[in-house]
């Protein structure tokens, strides 16, 4: 069966998609186009910039849901006590793990759904999703049966103190099982991105995030009924919201017309060469991922050191911190999906060009959205632990650091992404490792056990190394040999 890359998801007409079909950028103001974008992905007819907000606006919508989300979840959380907080946050570093060997079947289903779609091969880009569905499902039961059986040990190698691993290893439990719901999840929203369709995506994350919301607030303090169940009620909310989750995307990707919604109509038994051409490019990113969440758990446990207080400072300050992030993910994400299909489509100029202007971009927005998070510091931080003076204080410190750095974050996002969507991914390997592990954590333990600057020294560090990252990754764009990558 045939699809156009041009797929409204809605089934209806919309003059304002008719205006940019037939409008150029000369007869419309600045206002007008922002008012008037597509609703889809059009590599032969929309201008890049069309394209850029047609995938973008979704997954701002989505991400920025989400770190709010998030955000309360640790403030819910942060109700119990900090040592509640310590318990989720140590426990998420050590699901993060299990999710490093999971993105390589995530980054690779992308680039090579976007090459197969831009280049009209929609056979071939649904045989990719569903050899990633098989594979998905294997490594979230093992993320369950492993986060579930290790949880004490494995958070007592973090350095936690005994209250903290009481509290986490129910939690990790229930995030072990959430683990399972969201490969599967993740599988199809990574291949939906990278057929260009970001809004079902934003459909099934609103889902998510408000049912894990609703669901933190029943179960943590006991309302409406419930009971009372600490972190626990935590883990329980998330893994009944990822289960919701993977079944509405499952359903929105099947009844919704896309490139991809016959997908279950063919075989599931492996194939050898997608799944080669998955794991060629998706094998780089599990190895970059699991090198920099190496260099983040030394980091967590070096700031885990510094006594509660400041880790649970640290942690409401990076929920904080990961909404002005939403922006830069979200134009990464765009550029992957954007020099993925310019690349199949064979426009390597245009796959260039969108990169830039995707940088250019999240560069503006981050630096806006870094000059909120410094005014607002205070007063943010206050809401999340409103009778600590002590985590207040470091809160609001540490995250004035990372708002000056925001637009780099933003350009790191971009470049790294349009890399990524090239299947340049050893190359992104190996500079977000090496500087991860030299940069971050060498200058933390640094600034922090020698120099004596405590938390807001790790995030000096930090800031370095995404600053360091950002002009390494710029090169490797620079250098164009990103182009003769064939997937």
């Amino acid at each position: 069966m045939h699809y156009e890359i041009k797929v409204d998801i809605l089934n209806e007409s919309d003059p304002i998609d008719e205006l940019m079909d037939h409008a150029s950028d000369e007869d419309l103001s600045l206002s007008e186009r922002v008012r008037a974008r597509p609703r889809y992905l059009d590599l032969e007819n929309h201008t890049i910039e069309q394209n850029i907000w047609a995938l973008a606006v979704p997954l701002i919508a989505e991400r920025l849901l989400q770190a709010v989300v998030n955000a309360a979840d640790i403030a819910m959380v942060g109700r119990v006590g900090a040592a509640s907080v310590v318990a989720v946050g140590l426990s998420n570093q050590i699901s993060m793990i299990a999710t490093s060997f999971y993105d390589a079947i995530r980054v690779g289903t992308t680039s090579v759904v976007a090459r197969r779609i831009g280049a009209g091969q929609y056979d071939e880009a649904q045989q990719t999703l569903r050899q990633s569905l098989i594979i998905a499902a294997i490594l979230g039961m093992a993320a369950f049966i492993l986060i579930s059986a290790f949880a004490g040990p494995s958070l007592r190698l973090m350095g936690a103190e005994k209250d903290v691993i009481e509290q986490g290893i129910p939690y990790s439990y229930w995030k072990g099982l959430s683990m399972l719901f969201q490969f599967i999840t993740m599988t199809f929203t990574a291949a939906l991105r990278g057929a260009g369709n970001t809004r079902l995506p934003m459909f099934s994350g609103i889902l998510v995030n408000i049912t894990n919301l609703c669901g933190n607030y029943a179960l943590i303090s006991g309302n409406w009924g419930f009971p009372a169940m600490g972190t626990a009620g935590a883990g329980l909310a998330t893994a009944f919201a990822h289960f919701v989750g993977m079944v509405v995307v499952l359903a929105l990707a099947i009844k919704q017309p896309n490139p991809i919604s016959d997908f279950y109509k063919g075989s599931f038994r492996p194939h050898k060469d997608t799944l080669s051409s998955v794991m060629s490019i998706g094998l780089p990113a599990s190895g970059e991922r699991l090198t920099l969440r190496g260099a983040q758990l030394l980091y967590a446990r070096a700031i885990a050191g510094l006594g509660t207080n400041a880790y649970a400072a640290h942690q409401i300050a990076i929920r904080i911190e990961s909404m002005s992030l939403v922006i830069g993910f979200s134009f990464g994400a765009s550029a992957t999906t954007l020099v993925g299909q310019y690349l199949g489509f064979g426009n390597a100029e245009k796959a260039e060009e969108s990169a830039w202007k995707c940088q250019k971009l999240a560069s503006m927005a981050m630096g806006c959205a870094g000059v909120g998070l410094f005014l607002a510091a205070p007063y943010v931080v206050q809401l999340f632990t409103p009778d600590n003076p002590e985590v207040i204080r470091l809160g609001s410190t540490v995250l004035r650091i990372v708002a000056v750095a925001q637009p780099i974050m933003g350009m790191n996002h971009v470049f790294a992404g349009s890399l990524r969507g090239a299947g340049d991914t050893a190359w992104t390997m190996l500079i977000t490792g090496s500087s991860a592990w030299i940069v971050r954590v060498g200058l933390t333990y640094l600034f922090t056990g020698v120099l004596g600057l405590h938390l807001p020294g790790a995030w000096y560090a930090m800031v370095i190394d995404l600053a360091i990252r950002c002009l390494l990754f710029r090169w490797r764009f620079k250098t164009g040999k990103w182009k003769e990558i064939a997937v």
